[in-house]
C-alpha cells in the first residue's frame, strides 16, 4: 500500500497518508500524517473498511460486502468492491514541465536592466518580493534573473506554485525536489533521499529543514505565481525557511499582491527587497526598445509618449496595443482613441485583437478557454477539432493569449489575464456551450485518470448526476490520501438530499467535515439524516444508513474536535460498545482510544491504560500498528498527567527517534503529535530551545487539525517561551492567534485560556489592573457531569488557578491560602501530579505572603525535591520573580547554622542536590533576565543551557570535586564570609550578583563536602585555605 498524494495540477501521486513499512518487521513504527487529529489519522485505515460497517438500505444490500480476508486483516482490510483499487498500482509521480524551471518563451522582450542590477546587488536580503498585478512581467524578470544566475554558475531552484502547493507535504516535497536540483559541489540531500522520502512523508519536512539550516553554501529559490499559497501552515513552513537561511541565501518570491507572511522583522533588520509595480513599469526608454526594436512598429517619438502615458508602462497593455497596431492602417488614430491603464484595457484590448481572427479561430480560441491548461489531444476531445494541431500552431504563431508550458511544446495555457476575457466572451455569445465542453472536459480526464480534473470539470458544469458519479468513484481514495479540502470544495456544491442514498459518500463528507474544523456541521449532517437516535442502532432490522459503531466513531471525534467530550461519556459506560466482537477491528480500535482519551480526563488512568493496553493487542498480529503507534503517544500523555515525564519522554523517543544529521533517516509514529507532547518535556524541564524548534516546525498542522487541548497546550507554550525570550510582543501575538481561532471556531475554552495566559503576563510585569479586567472575561462555566473531570491541556494554567494566582498577589493571600490547600488536596487524589506540583508553587507563596513563613518554606522544599528527579523547572520560572525570591529567602534559610526550616531530614548528598537545582532556578531567571533587557529580539539561549537534567541520586559533582580546585574568587568569598558578611555584602564587595555569590557558595560546600556556611569556614581554616 503506497503512500500517494495527488495535486490540483496536475495528477501526481500523494505521500499523504498512512503506510506501513512493505513487509514489516516486528517492532515497525508506522508513519501517520503529521498533525492530523485521532480521527484524521484514522480516515486513512477506516476507509479500507467503510463497506465492512457500513449499512446500506435493502436495495443497496447486495452490492457491498466485505470479504472474510478483510474481517482477519482488520485494518487492513481489502474490500471486495474496491479490490481493483487496492491492486492498481500506483500512478507515476509526474510535475508539470515548468514546475522546477521557468517556462520557455519565445516572445520578442526586452532586458530589465535596472531592476535586474536591483536584485543581484541586493546580496544582504534573505527575502525578495516582486509584488505587482497580472500581467506586469514578473515570470519574466524571474526567467532572466535564473538565466543570469545559472550562466553565472550560481546555485538556482525555481518551484512554479499551483493550487496543490496549499498542501503543506505536497509543498515540502516540491521544495525539496526543487533544492535538489540545484548545481551544488555538495548534494543538499543524500543519496536516494527522493525515494526514501518519498516513502516516508511525515519525516520529510524536518530533514528537509535541517538540510537547509547545515548547508553553508549560497543558494537562490525562485517561487513564482506565490499569490496562490493561502494556506496557513504552508505560509508558515515559507516563513520558516526564509528565517533560518545563512548568508547568501536567498527566496525570491512573484505575486500578484502582499505576500501573506510577517515581512516587518525582514524589513527591519535590512533583509528584505521589495520590487512593486512602480519598479516594474516600463521606463520610456524601455517603451520605445520594446515596440520599436522588439516589435518592429514605425511609431514617431510623440505616439511613443503618448502611449507609454495611456499604458503607464503596464507591460501587458503595451504588448496587446502592439498586436493592436501591428497591421492597423491609421496607428496615431488608434493611440488618440485609446484610453485607460486599468484590467479594463486588457478586456479592450483583447476584443480589439480576438475580432482580427478568423471565426473559426475564435471559436477555436474560445472553446478551449475552459481548459487549465491544455494539449492537442484535450483540445480535440473538448472541441471536436481533428485539426486541433494546426490550430494551435496557428494560434501560437500569432502570438496570441498563449503560453507553451514545456520545451517540446506539448501542453499549453492561456494567460490568465485573458482567459476569464474568453470565458466571458464564450458565455456572452454562446449561452449554455460551456457546461457541455466541461462535460467533455471530464470525460476525457477521467479517461487519463486525472480525477481532480475530471470532477473540477463536472463541478464547472454544474452537472450534480456526473459529480455524484465521479464521487462514488474517486472520494475515498482521496480521502485516503487526505485531500480533505478538495473533498469539501466539491461536496459543498451538493444539497443534503442528493447523498441520502449513498453511504460511502455520507461517511467521507462527514469526515471531510471534521477534518476542515467543520465538526458541527457532521454532527448536524448525521442527525439530519436520522443518524442520531442511538438505540435505533441496536435494532437488527434498523434501516440506518451508517452501523452504530461507524457513528459512534463520528459523533465521538466531531465531540472532541468541538470541546464537548464530556457528551461522550453515555458511551463508555457498560462495555456493549467496547466489547463487541462483531464490530470491524479498526472501529473497535478507534472507539477504545475515544474511550481512553475521556478516560485520561476524569483520572480514571488505569482503565485508561488498558483500554490502549488493547489496542497494542489488536494490532500485535496485524500489518498494520496504527493503533500502536496512537496508543503509544497516549500512554505518553498519561505519563504526563502522572508527572513521570522522563517515563514520557522514553516513550516518545522510541515512536518518533531522535533528530537525525541532515539527509539522514528517521523513523518514528506520528511526528506530529508525538513532537507536541515532546515539546511539552522540553519546555518543562528548561530546553527551550528545542521545545521552540519543535512547535515553529509542527504549530501550524496543530492549528490546522489539532485537538482544542493540542491548541491550547502548543500556542501557551510557544507564548512562555517567547516571553522568557523578552519577546513580549510576539508572545501576546501567538495569544491573540489563539483567541481569534477560538472565536471563530466556536471554542470558547480558547478565548479563555487566552486571555488567562495574558493575565498571567500582566501579574508577572506587576500589572494587577490588566490581570483582573483579563480574568474578568473569562465566563463561568456550569459545573460538570463528572466531579473529576479536567482538559488535557489545564494541566497548564486553569481558571479557578489563574483566580487564586491574582488573589495571591493581590492582598488577598490568606483568604487564598485554604482554597489552594482544598485544590491541592483534590488534584493528588486525581493523581494528576504535575498539576499538583504547579498548585504547590503556588500555594507555597500564598503561605509566604500570608505571614505564615516556615510553612512557606517547608511547602518549596516539598516543591523542590518532587521536581527535582524530572528536572521540573519551569513550574517555578513561570510563577515569576516573587516565587524566585521566596526560594532565594529559603535558601539563605538553609545556610543559617540555626535554621528552623521543617521539613524531612535528607543526608548531605540529596541536601546539596536540592541546593544546586535551587540555585540554577536562580541562575537561569537571573541570566533570562539580563538577556531580556539587553536585547528582547533575540531569543536567549544561554538562560536555559545551564538547565540540565538532574536526579537525586548524581554524586558525580561530589566525587569528582577537589579541595585544589578552590578559585581565587572562592576564596575572597570565603575571607568575606568569615568575616560574618551576608550575600548581599559579599556581592557589593566583589562587585557581582547575589546569584553569583550564591553560585560560588555552593562550589565551596560541593568541593569542601561542607552542609552549612560555618562548616565550609571552619574546614577552610583547618585546610590553611584561609587563615
Amino acid at each position: 500500500m503506497k503512500k500517494m498524494f495527488l495535486t490540483e495540477n496536475p495528477e501526481i501521486p500523494q505521500m499523504d497518508g498512512f503506510k506501513p513499512p512493505d513487509n514489516a518487521a516486528r517492532g515497525a513504527m508506522v508513519r501517520t500524517d503529521d498533525g492530523c487529529p485521532f480521527a484524521q489519522q484514522a480516515e486513512k485505515l477506516a476507509f479500507k473498511a467503510i463497506n465492512a460497517f457500513s449499512r446500506p438500505r435493502n436495495k443497496f444490500k447486495t452490492s457491498i460486502k466485505a470479504s472474510p480476508q478483510a474481517l482477519e486483516d482488520g485494518t487492513e482490510n481489502y474490500l471486495s468492491n474496491s479490490a481493483e483499487l487496492n491492486k492498481k498500482p500506483p500512478v507515476a509521480r509526474h510535475f508539470p514541465p515548468s514546475k522546477f524551471s521557468p517556462p520557455p518563451n519565445s516572445l520578442p522582450l526586452i532586458t530589465r536592466h535596472k531592476v535586474l542590477a536591483r536584485m543581484l546587488n541586493a546580496e544582504n536580503a534573505k527575502l525578495m518580493v516582486l509584488d505587482a498585478p497580472a500581467g506586469f512581467g514578473k515570470t519574466t524578470l524571474l526567467r532572466s534573473l535564473h538565466d543570469l544566475l545559472t550562466a553565472d554558475k550560481k546555485a538556482v531552484a525555481w518551484l512554479t506554485l499551483d493550487a496543490g502547493d496549499n498542501d503543506l507535504d505536497q509543498l515540502t516535497f516540491n521544495l525539496a525536489q526543487a533544492l535538489q536540483k540545484m548545481r551544488l559541489p555538495v548534494p543538499l540531500f543524500s543519496h536516494g533521499f527522493e525515494t526514501e522520502a518519498f516513502a516516508h512523508l511525515d519525516q520529510y519536512r524536518p530533514r528537509m529543514f535541517d538540510a537547509v539550516v547545515a548547508t553553508g553554501i549560497p543558494f537562490v529559490l525562485i517561487l513564482d505565481e506565490f499569490e496562490i499559497v493561502r494556506h496557513p501552515a504552508v505560509l508558515s513552513l515559507i516563513q520558516q525557511t526564509v528565517e533560518a537561511l545563512g548568508a547568501g541565501q536567498q527566496i525570491i518570491i512573484g505575486c500578484r499582491g502582499k505576500p501573506l507572511i510577517n515581512l516587518a522583522r525582514l524589513r527591519a533588520r535590512q533583509q528584505l527587497l521589495e520590487c512593486n509595480a512602480t519598479h516594474m513599469r516600463f521606463r520610456l526608454k524601455e517603451t520605445t526598445e520594446f515596440l520599436r526594436e522588439k516589435r518592429h512598429l514605425k511609431l514617431n517619438d510623440s505616439d511613443l509618449q503618448k502611449l507609454h502615458e495611456i499604458t503607464d508602462g503596464w507591460p501587458a497593455a503595451l504588448w496587446l496595443s502592439s498586436l493592436a497596431l501591428e497591421n492597423n492602417p491609421d496607428p496615431r488614430q488608434f493611440i488618440k482613441t485609446f484610453t485607460g491603464s486599468n484590467s479594463s484595457v486588457a478586456a479592450y484590448l483583447a476584443e480589439d485583437v480576438l475580432s482580427q481572427k478568423p471565426q473559426y479561430l475564435q471559436e477555436f480560441i474560445l472553446q478551449t478557454s475552459i481548459l487549465p491548461q491544455f494539449c492537442i489531444e484535450s483540445c480535440i476531445a473538448v472541441t471536436g477539432h481533428p485539426d486541433s494541431k494546426q490550430l494551435l500552431e496557428e494560434i501560437e504563431g500569432s502570438n496570441m493569449f498563449i503560453t507553451p508550458l514545456d520545451d517540446q511544446r506539448k501542453w499549453f495555457s492561456y494567460h490568465p489575464l485573458f482567459a476569464t476575457f474568453l470565458q466571458s466572451q464564450l458565455a456572452q455569445r454562446h449561452p449554455g456551450v460551456a457546461r457541455d465542453l466541461h462535460r467533455r472536459a471530464s470525460r476525457w480526464h477521467l479517461d487519463q485518470d486525472q480525477a481532480i480534473f475530471a470532477i473540477d470539470h463536472a463541478v464547472a458544469a454544474d452537472d450534480k448526476q456526473l459529480l455524484l458519479e465521479l464521487l462514488e468513484q474517486k472520494a475515498e481514495a482521496l480521502l485516503l490520501q487526505g485531500r480533505v479540502r478538495l473533498l469539501a470544495r466539491w461536496f459543498d456544491t451538493l444539497n443534503q438530499q442528493s447523498l441520502e442514498s449513498n453511504s460511502k459518500l455520507i461517511f467521507v463528507y462527514a469526515w471531510v467535515l471534521i477534518h476542515t474544523n467543520r465538526s458541527g456541521e457532521a454532527l448536524a449532517l448525521q442527525e439530519a439524516l436520522g443518524h442520531s437516535d442511538d438505540a435505533a442502532y441496536l435494532r437488527p432490522d434498523s434501516d440506518m444508513l451508517i452501523s452504530y459503531p461507524a457513528a459512534m466513531a463520528l459523533r465521538t471525534f466531531s465531540l472532541v474536535m468541538l470541546d464537548r467530550i464530556e457528551e461522550t461519556a453515555p458511551l463508555w459506560e457498560g462495555a456493549q460498545l467496547l466489547d463487541n466482537d462483531t464490530y470491524e477491528p479498526f472501529l473497535q480500535t478507534m472507539l477504545m482510544i475515544g474511550c481512553a482519551y475521556y478516560y485520561a480526563t476524569i483520572g480514571r488512568y488505569q482503565e485508561a491504560r488498558q483500554a490502549l493496553d488493547r489496542v497494542i493487542q489488536r494490532d500485535a498480529n496485524k500489518r498494520s500498528l496504527f493503533g500502536s503507534a496512537v496508543a503509544g503517544y497516549m500512554n505518553s500523555m498519561l505519563d504526563m498527567l502522572q508527572g513521570n515525564f522522563r517515563s514520557a519522554g522514553a516513550r516518545l523517543h522510541l515512536l518518533i527517534g531522535e533528530q537525525p544529521p541532515p539527509g539522514g533517516a528517521r523513523y518514528g509514529a506520528d511526528s506530529g503529535f508525538s513532537s507536541i507532547y515532546l515539546a511539552q518535556i522540553y519546555y518543562e524541564t528548561g530546553l527551550l530551545d528545542k521545545a521552540k524548534r519543535l512547535l515553529k516546525l509542527y504549530l501550524p498542522l496543530v492549528k490546522e487539525a489539532g485537538t482544542p487541548d493540542h491548541l491550547i497546550t502548543s500556542h501557551l507554550i510557544y507564548a512562555r517561551i517567547l516571553r522568557a525570550e523578552g519577546n513580549i510582543n510576539d508572545a501576546l501575538q501567538t495569544l491573540f492567534d489563539m483567541e481569534h481561532l477560538g472565536l471563530q471556531r466556536g471554542l470558547p475554552r480558547l478565548v479563555d485560556m487566552a486571555r488567562i495566559e495574558r493575565a498571567r503576563g500582566a501579574i508577572m510585569d506587576g500589572d494587577l489592573v490588566t490581570a483582573r479586567d483579563m480574568l474578568a472575561l473569562i465566563k463561568t462555566r456550569s459545573a460538570s457531569v463528572h466531579p473529576d473531570f479536567q482538559p488535557i491541556a489545564h494541566d497548564i494554567d486553569n481558571p479557578a488557578l489563574a483566580l487564586m494566582r491574582l488573589d495571591v498577589h493581590s492582598a488577598k493571600a490568606i483568604a487564598a491560602v485554604p482554597v489552594l490547600k482544598t485544590h491541592l488536596d483534590d488534584a493528588y487524589r486525581r493523581g494528576r501530579m504535575h498539576f499538583a506540583l504547579r498548585i504547590k508553587v503556588v500555594y507555597a507563596l500564598a503561605l509566604a505572603n500570608a505571614g505564615q513563613t516556615l510553612l512557606a518554606f517547608a511547602t518549596i522544599r516539598e516543591a523542590l525535591q518532587e521536581a527535582l528527579p524530572e528536572n521540573f523547572v519551569r513550574i517555578f520560572l513561570d510563577e515569576g520573580p516573587a516565587l524566585l525570591a521566596l526560594i532565594e529567602a529559603f535558601l539563605d534559610e538553609l545556610q543559617r547554622p540555626t535554621s528552623k526550616v521543617p521539613g524531612e531530614s535528607c543526608d548531605k548528598r540529596h541536601h546539596m542536590a536540592l541546593v544546586i537545582f535551587a540555585e540554577k532556578l536562580l541562575a537561569t531567571h537571573s541570566a533570562n533576565h539580563l538577556a531580556a533587557q539587553s536585547d528582547g529580539d533575540h531569543p536567549v539561549t544561554k538562560g536555559t543551557s545551564v538547565i540540565v537534567p538532574m536526579s537525586s541520586d548524581d554524586s558525580s559533582l561530589l566525587r569528582n570535586a577537589k579541595i585544589s580546585d578552590i578559585t581565587e574568587r572562592e576564596r575572597d568569598v570565603l575571607h568575606l564570609l568569615a568575616k560574618g558578611h551576608g550575600n548581599q555584602l559579599i556581592a557589593e564587595k566583589l562587585f557581582v550578583s547575589v546569584t553569583t555569590v550564591r553560585a560560588h557558595l555552593r562550589n565551596i560546600n560541593i568541593k569542601l563536602d561542607a552542609h552549612t556556611r560555618t562548616e565550609a569556614i571552619a574546614i577552610a581554616r583547618e585546610r590553611a585555605i584561609i587563615r
